[in-house]
């Protein structure tokens, strides 16, 4: 039997184990690693199948699951391949053509991947968007000040092709490995293209008079949005962090360490339910990076597409206006909050900002998506409110 059948089998047993709402690379991490008879270029082929599969959302679940591999291999494929060529030579026939032009070919709609297209923004192309999942974003990194050239010799002398996008941010193909040959958070921060661009405009709703800007990162997670607001604004920077997820600070203290940041305050906080007391200060800057969907990025883990339930907008909607109504009244009147998600949908995005808008008498100052379909990145969301 032809090694791609048995990957295509291989495919179907790893699909029809998975569980909802675990990550898909960790299961084929965990698959790999219990099964050893899989080479590299198995392993690839396999992880490939699997996630273009995936990538369909629930377009597909009429045919059986073997058809629905071949078919979401064909729609992935911009040239012929042997897989194609072994068990779909009909379709191998047809990869030179357009996205559009397959599509129609199998007269199917490509806005039916996404059956959630009447809960995104305005801002947000209907028919772009959709076709953003059948290729994998590229993989970004963010120089870090002084690092350019140093960043860009090794990455020359190691072969890796990569591309720069600006003179602080570097596109690669996805899977790229710098781990041994960039010194990750000291030379160079793992950041998506439109997670740096979210910040670009923030120094011109910043008093220039301030010596001290006192920032809350209040969703810090990991801390990438405060090591980027860290290098923008260096000794003028006051930094406070929190996050309610105690693990997730650890990585944040971590990090930290090796970014070379050493003063900040760091707390965990519920926000959505603050038992506990809030430090009592006011804040120039106050960033909430809140908890969302993630729908803008799942062109990278698009398994989430296949299980997303439409009820969990209203969900997370309602955690965002909690957690923003929570720390909104921490900020100065001549501060500025800076609202972030990786939503594409209208209630966790406009709908937001419109209820902090009407609640807290706040201005917009700005307000955008950021498309990462246009350039294979993550789509966000992002404004800046004043009481000004």
């Amino acid at each position: 039997m032809s090694h791609h059948y048995s990957h295509i089998t291989s495919a179907i047993k790893i699909l029809k184990t998975a569980k909802q709402g675990e990550p898909l690379a960790h299961h084929l991490k965990k698959i790999f690693a219990a099964d050893k008879k899989f080479g590299s270029k198995d392993r690839k082929s396999i992880s490939s199948l699997c996630y273009n599969f995936y990538r369909m959302g629930n377009i597909f679940k009429a045919k059986t699951i073997d058809e629905q591999i071949i078919i979401a291999h064909f729609l992935c494929s911009d040239k012929p391949n042997t897989l194609l060529h072994t068990v779909a030579p009909h379709y191998n026939e047809k990869t030179a053509l357009t996205v559009l032009e397959k599509f129609a070919f199998l007269n199917i709609n490509p806005k039916d991947i996404f059956p959630f297209l009447n809960e995104i923004g305005e801002g947000v192309d209907k028919e772009k968007f959709p076709l953003s999942f059948l290729k994998q974003p590229l993989f970004y990194i963010r120089l870090r000040p002084t690092q350019a050239e140093i960043v860009k010799a090794k990455l020359l002398k190691a072969g890796i092709d990569f591309t720069l996008i600006s003179n602080t941010c570097i596109a690669m193909p996805a899977a790229t490995k710098i781990k041994n040959i960039l010194a990750i958070n000291k030379e160079v921060v793992v950041q998506d293209y439109n997670s740096q661009a979210v910040f670009n405009n923030i120094d011109q709703y910043i008093v220039a008079e301030k010596k001290i800007i006192e920032l809350w990162d209040c969703c810090a997670a990991s801390g990438g949005k405060s090591i980027l607001l860290y290098d923008i604004f260096k000794d003028r920077l006051s930094l406070n962090v929190s996050d309610v997820r105690a693990f997730m600070l650890n990585n944040l203290r971590n990090r930290f360490k090796e970014v070379g940041i050493k003063k900040y305050n760091c707390f965990e906080a519920d926000l959505i339910n603050p038992a506990q007391t809030l430090p009592q200060k006011k804040y120039d800057i106050i960033v909430c990076d809140a908890p969302c969907t993630g729908s803008g990025t799942w062109a990278r883990t698009p398994e989430q597409l296949a299980y997303f339930e439409e009820k969990n907008i209203t969900n997370f909607s309602k955690m965002q206006q909690n957690i923003a109504s929570t720390v909104i009244p921490f900020l100065k009147k001549d501060g500025i909050f800076i609202y972030i998600t990786c939503s594409v949908f209208k209630k966790e995005n406009e709908d937001i900002v419109h209820y902090l808008k009407e609640k807290f008498h706040l201005q917009v100052m700005q307000m955008e998506y950021y498309k990462g379909y246009e350039m294979q990145a993550d789509t966000m969301f992002a404004a800046i409110l004043s009481f000004n």
